[in-house]
């Protein structure tokens, strides 16, 4: 039987540093979804198997996000990997690292269309947010780049990130699977 550490991939360590328990914890996440990308296709990173989606495109030269800045739409798009990926990176570990460096500018929408290329940027985005989260202490207000949340906590605010890194990787990972099972 596979222990708790073994399981959690994490060292068997007593602690009662928050800081310990929120990083080890957010890092088995990110893991868990690099894991879980390995071998995606641009096929499958660009693929729509409903009407409307929200995907990157070509736009001028470039590749464009939709909807980038809409934060209210009801019902929300379903939306391809491609842009859950540009939003876990750019609208969500970026846009955190650029706040905790005083910049509150919108995210870019700008994205690629090549998943390995996507992928490098999330791994890049993901060190950077997490050198800057480790760094701080977790029970500082955020301050006032941070809008309506000015008076959270820096843990509040990595709990965000984290639910948002966990529920975006598991619908990647449902697209995955509808991907590969799809007739």
């Amino acid at each position: 039987m596979i222990g708790f550490h073994e399981a959690m991939n994490q060292p068997a360590r007593p602690t009662t540093e928050v800081s310990d328990v929120l990083l080890d914890s957010m890092d088995r996440m990110y893991r868990q979804l690099i894991e879980r990308l390995q071998g995606l296709s641009k096929d499958e990173y660009l693929w729509e198997p409903a009407e409307g989606m929200w995907s990157v495109r070509p736009h001028e030269g470039r590749w464009r996000v939709d909807g980038a800045g809409i934060r209210e739409i009801d019902p929300a798009p379903v939306t391809t990997i491609a842009w859950r990926l540009w939003h876990i990176a750019i609208d969500c570990f970026d846009d955190y690292t650029r706040r905790f460096a005083g910049d509150h500018s919108d995210a870019s929408s700008d994205w690629t269309d090549d998943p390995d290329e996507a992928l490098a940027i999330l791994d890049d985005r993901w060190r950077a947010y997490r050198a800057t989260i480790a760094g701080r202490d977790w029970w500082d207000q955020l301050g006032q780049n941070w809008g309506p949340w000015s008076q959270h906590c820096v843990a509040d605010m990595a709990m965000h990130a984290s639910n948002e890194l966990v529920h975006h990787a598991a619908e990647i990972a449902l697209l995955r699977d509808l991907y590969a099972h799809k007739r």
